[in-house]
């Protein structure tokens, strides 16, 4: 009997050799994790949600075949050539997947992916000062420069439709402050916004409350040692408009003043003379009557 186990053993290597062969061919069945790649996306063109790493493919083949797979080398190429901005549903087709000819793709999932794509942009958009406050109490606003006035925006088609207007971070004018106010001061980007520029200069101009009253004024003559005149009218009526401030001071007439003056060597005779108003800083001459003056010149004699 022991003079047989060399056969013996000769017959239970050659009954497991077969029985790897015949298990070896055995079809079966196994779901594989692989990554998802993605190709030929427009430029521009940005997928904003739906995006997956991986997905699962169940193949079918032989033990020895789904053995030897190199799984790190397989992964699925989705063409994004033809997709569009809003939602896409694309399928995932087992055609469109080879791993070797000998083992079956018999199912991936999931079977389709709904993207949603976006188009990346840029748009100028105008800046608002965001300001408040005045100088003083009399003060009103008069005019506003911002460098510059409108900024480039960058940022996907959805995020930008909506966006016609930037403001700026608050800037406060104090009391005392001067009439002209200058300074930089912080745009307010949006969420996944970017610009051009961060900051913006401003220039404030205020000017005096004022109030319009006609004025009569008599009119000065400037002395010259040559010559003198009389003028026609000697006064003239004008539509101011004043500062409040100073309309409250007591004398405030007094700071209004109209001269005319011929010049060093006018001609003799009659001229007619334009009148010079000569008022504070704040009051604006709207409109005065008459515009010009009759001055009868006439030269001393010397001798």
């Amino acid at each position: 009997m022991w003079n047989n186990w060399k056969y013996r053993i000769l017959a239970l290597i050659m009954a497991l050799l077969c029985w790897y062969v015949v298990s070896g061919q055995e079809k079966v069945e196994t779901w594989l994790e692989i990554p998802l790649e993605f190709v030929n996306l427009p430029p521009r063109i940005e997928i904003t949600s739906g995006l997956v790493n991986k997905i699962q493919v169940r193949i079918r083949g032989t033990s020895n075949q789904v053995r030897s797979l190199n799984t790190s080398r397989l992964a699925y190429k989705l063409d994004l050539g033809k997709i569009q901005t809003g939602a896409n549903v694309i399928p995932l087709t087992t055609e469109r997947m080879t791993i070797i000819s000998a083992v079956e793709i018999v199912e991936i999932r999931p079977s389709s992916l709904e993207l949603v794509a976006d188009a990346a942009m840029t748009k100028e958009v105008p800046v608002h000062l965001d300001w408040q406050g005045l100088p003083a109490p009399d003060t009103m606003f008069k005019e506003m420069r911002l460098t510059p006035n409108k900024i480039m925006l960058t940022g996907l088609a959805s995020k930008l439709q909506n966006i016609d207007q930037l403001q700026t971070e608050k800037v406060i004018i104090a009391e005392n402050d001067k009439l002209n106010v200058s300074g930089q001061v912080h745009i307010l980007i949006p969420k996944d916004v970017s610009s051009d520029k961060a900051t913006i200069a401003y220039e404030l101009y205020f000017g005096l409350l004022t109030q319009e009253l006609w004025v009569k004024m008599n009119v000065e003559s400037i002395k010259h040692d040559s010559y003198t005149y009389v003028v026609d009218p000697n006064f003239i009526r004008a539509r101011l408009a004043i500062p409040v401030r100073l309309l409250k001071e007591k004398d405030w007439r007094e700071t209004l003043s109209v001269v005319v003056d011929p010049g060093a060597n006018p001609a003799l005779g009659m001229v007619m003379l334009r009148p010079e108003l000569l008022f504070p800083d704040g009051v604006e001459v709207l409109e005065f009557k008459p515009e010009e003056i009759e001055a009868v010149i006439q030269y001393k004699d010397l001798f």
